[in-house]
């Protein structure tokens, strides 16, 4: 059955230690069994100095995807569009982004276009049925959302990314998403990161229902760390009345993604389009948050979550 996966790997770059290294790529190969698709969040890249313009996490990606591939898992390519040196925010010098593995053998990637930071992904007709102007490409990164904005207290922002795969013949979309950062130090500043997240999130939802307009049948996934709860405004404005959070399914013990002050909490997230939401599964081990005192240290501060899409299949 075709599987799909969202990690936040907590500010990985090609310098991991070779401890951590491997505590990620045997999550990845392991516990989530290599799956066909994987979102993944806080990659970093080196700007070697330079102060502006774009700046590609390839070592990053090889470094890891070599490191699963030796773990036991498929040996996956990766796309991404790099982020302009210091405008996706977190921490300082890190360029972090959003980025996408797959596996070549189960899932084809169409590469279309040569997006840039700044370009902002449509949709086209094609026979009928819409396909992405770029892929991948970014939606909206020039939004003040996401660009950030004086004038509402909003900082630069990770984009979000839209992709298209087609796995046995069938197209889906997935867009993967690492909104605004929880962390603030004033009432104030919470409220202002709230509301970013709020505006990002109506941005990616009104650029699935767009793609819903175009094909009510449309396969479509949301996912990544949304930095927000269930029941919150974020997520109840990302699903709209169309997308069903796999997380909802899960009983209330096991549907956290990490921990706060001790206290679980779920901000990572998989949501699934009509279509596709028979069937579906959600799971989510808990490698990092539940890690006992006394053990290494956890390989990040998020845990994965994994979902099974028979519908992709017509199952």
């Amino acid at each position: 059955m075709p599987t799909i996966a969202t990690f936040n790997l907590c500010n990985f770059g090609a310098d991991v230690s070779p401890a951590r290294l491997r505590q990620l790529s045997a999550i990845i190969a392991r516990e989530l069994a290599g799956p066909d698709i994987l979102a993944i969040q806080e990659v970093k890249g080196e700007s070697l100095g330079r102060a502006e313009g774009p700046v590609p996490a390839d070592p990053a990606y090889q470094t890891l995807i070599a490191a699963v591939t030796a773990a036991g898992g498929p040996r996956y390519a990766f796309r991404e569009v790099p982020p302009l040196a210091h405008r996706d925010g977190g921490m300082a010098g890190a360029h972090i982004r959003v980025g996408l593995l797959f596996d070549p053998a189960t899932v084809h990637f169409p590469d279309r276009g040569d997006a840039g930071p700044e370009d902002s992904v449509g949709i086209r007709l094609d026979g009928g049925q819409p396909r992405l102007t770029l892929n991948p490409g970014r939606i909206a990164p020039t939004h003040p959302a996401f660009a950030g904005d004086d004038h509402c207290h909003w900082a630069p922002s990770r984009k979000a990314l839209a992709a298209e795969f087609e796995i046995q013949g069938r197209r889906l979309f997935v867009i993967v998403c690492h909104f605004k950062s929880m962390r603030s130090t004033t009432r104030r500043e919470e409220d202002y990161a709230k509301k970013q997240r709020h505006a990002q999130a109506e941005i990616v939802h009104h650029f699935a229902a767009d793609l819903l307009a175009c094909d009510p049948q449309a396969a479509i996934v949301l996912l990544g760390d949304l930095n927000d709860v269930p029941g919150s405004k974020t997520l109840k404005l990302l699903k709209g009345e169309a997308f069903h959070s796999l997380l909802e399914d899960l009983p209330r013990g096991q549907a956290y993604t990490r921990r706060h002050g001790g206290q679980p909490q779920a901000l990572d997230h998989i949501l699934v389009s009509p279509v596709l939401r028979r069937g579906a599964t959600a799971r989510i081990p808990h490698p990092n948050s539940d890690a006992a005192p006394g053990e290494p240290e956890p390989a990040s501060d998020h845990d994965p979550v994994a979902a099974t899409l028979p519908a992709l299949l017509g199952a």
